[in-house]
């Protein structure tokens, strides 16, 4: 299976336009030989092409022996996968395709005769051949979309000031900072310069001096305000009591309310008597007031 590392760094295959028209190419000419497999050994099409019955089954266990592999091959083709899993799925298809030769060289005499040994060798061989091509397909297919990437890992921390930051891992891949933490955010994009994490090798990381990088600051309009807002004042910042410093956030301030907005309950800053669209209304507010 293709490493993480590689899904990540961006180290599989891409499939270009010509590769792609190649797999849909093989995919349709597997399905036609399986499909027409079928009417060739279970119906009178065989007599209208002038053989009898063995030479019908022959004919239809060839067809459908290299159109299974070959739908498997159509699919793996148009995906991205490691060197390794593509020579693994080329000796499990070459396998098959030497099951098929074998079967149609012992079909029918040395098929039907009284010693089977021959005839379930034929099928090991071909059994071994379609399991190895549809094992590299799977592994193609479940690396073929990296889902919810990163681009890294880090811990995000909210600090007792009300300051959000992004504890990155060290080296050893364990966080700088031990801890637990939350997050909160109001919105859906960050307010000012905020440093963003991308997993865009081509760009230069800026440098850091510390293992934590400031995701946002506290703010008088965006949620967060600041301590020397003329909104916080002293009998403001004694509402949190129960934590070793009181948060500045506008949850404790005397102008924050929740005010009805097309029968909407939506949180409002009351010093610059406008709505707060960047903050998301809570299911349950009771007034600190």
């Amino acid at each position: 299976m293709t490493d993480l590392s590689d899904v990540y760094e961006g180290g599989r295959t891409v499939v270009d336009p010509q590769q792609r028209l190649l797999g849909m190419a093989v995919f349709a000419v597997g399905a036609v030989l399986v499909v027409g497999a079928i009417p060739i050994a279970t119906t009178d099409l065989s007599s209208w092409l002038g053989l009898d019955l063995y030479e019908a089954r022959q004919a239809a266990g060839v067809l459908a022996g290299l159109g299974v592999p070959a739908v498997f091959v159509g699919i793996f083709v148009v995906l991205p996968a490691s060197d390794t899993t593509r020579a693994a799925a080329a000796i499990g298809a070459s396998l098959t395709v030497f099951g098929v030769a074998l079967f149609s060289y012992a079909y029918p005499d040395q098929w039907l005769s009284n010693d089977p040994q021959f005839a379930l060798g034929t099928i090991a061989l071909y059994l071994a051949g379609t399991l190895v091509t549809f094992w590299c397909l799977f592994v193609a297919v479940a690396t073929f979309k990296t889902r919810d990437d990163p681009g890294g890992t880090a811990r995000v921390e909210i600090t007792e000031e009300g300051k959000v930051r992004v504890i990155r891992p060290t080296e050893s891949g364990t966080p700088g900072i031990p801890g637990f933490g939350s997050v909160g955010l109001f919105g859906n994009d960050p307010d000012g310069a905020v440093p963003t994490q991308t997993n865009d090798g081509s760009q230069a990381a800026p440098a850091a001096t510390d293992d934590s990088v400031v995701m946002a600051e506290p703010t008088s309009d965006g949620g967060a305000a600041t301590t020397g807002d003329p909104a916080i004042e002293d009998d403001v910042l004694e509402s949190a009591k129960t934590r070793r410093r009181p948060d500045t956030y506008c949850g404790n301030c005397d102008h924050f309310r929740y005010v009805s907005v097309d029968d909407e309950y939506v949180p409002y800053c009351g010093l610059h008597e406008d709505v707060m669209d960047d903050m998301d209304a809570c299911s349950e507010w009771t007034s600190n007031n």
